[in-house]
């Protein structure tokens, strides 16, 4: 019976189309943009089942519950290996990436605010998945790099994160995905400068950048 009601759907939206486009072309492609923008229109209007009173949470709401999510996968995929959080072994693959790199950059690779970033790689040292030494181009400091335990360890993790990812992107299809890495690129674009600067002062920040 669902498929009588989604084909009576879709020529009721044909019709409406139709009407809407006068002489202009009818064509499937220009119906494909009409309705995507129409179904668009619909959602925006449709009640928000977390906040409850505005996109702009319910977005915000969506994205923590989906940290969420990705961190207990993560985490049950890692169980049996020497990483206490997830956090823990983001870092650990940042450093298997980049290579040897200072304390603060680590952090900021990360997005991590500074006392939490310490706390992990202070974690990481003493579990010996890292290593510390002095930075040939400036002996005041000290750069960071995987141990060999470390790396046997994140190569050993990377076979299961994978796992966890697949769960996270769900059902999405690959168009899905691409859509979805493309948004959340262009979010990460206008937040990580933000970031970098370490204004606290959310009115400071809105003034800003509110208007880019």
């Amino acid at each position: 019976m669902r498929i009588y009601e989604l084909i009576k759907q879709l020529i009721n939206l044909t019709g409406e189309f139709v009407t809407n486009r006068l002489d202009r072309d009818i064509t499937i492609k220009s119906f494909s943009s009409w309705l995507s923008k129409y179904l668009d229109e619909t959602i925006a209007t449709e009640e928000y089942e977390i906040t409850g009173h505005s996109i702009e949470a319910e977005i915000a709401a969506y994205i923590g519950r989906m940290s969420r999510y990705s961190n207990v996968y993560i985490k049950s995929a890692l169980i049996d290996l020497p990483f206490a959080t997830d956090m823990d072994f983001a870092f650990t693959a940042i450093l298997h990436r980049s290579g040897s790199i200072g304390k603060t950059e680590l952090i900021r690779k990360m997005a991590y605010d500074k006392s939490s970033g310490m706390e992990v790689i202070k974690r990481l040292l003493k579990n010996e998945i890292i290593e510390q030494f002095p930075n040939p181009d400036d002996k005041r400091s000290k750069l960071l790099r995987l141990t060999k335990n470390g790396e046997e360890n994140v190569i050993k993790a990377y076979s299961e994160a994978h796992k966890a990812a697949k769960m996270v992107s769900g059902t999405l299809t690959t168009t899905e995905q691409i859509t979805l890495l493309k948004t959340l690129k262009k979010l990460d674009d206008f937040h990580f400068p933000i970031y970098l600067e370490e204004e606290k002062d959310l009115n400071l920040i809105i003034k800003k950048y509110a208007n880019q």
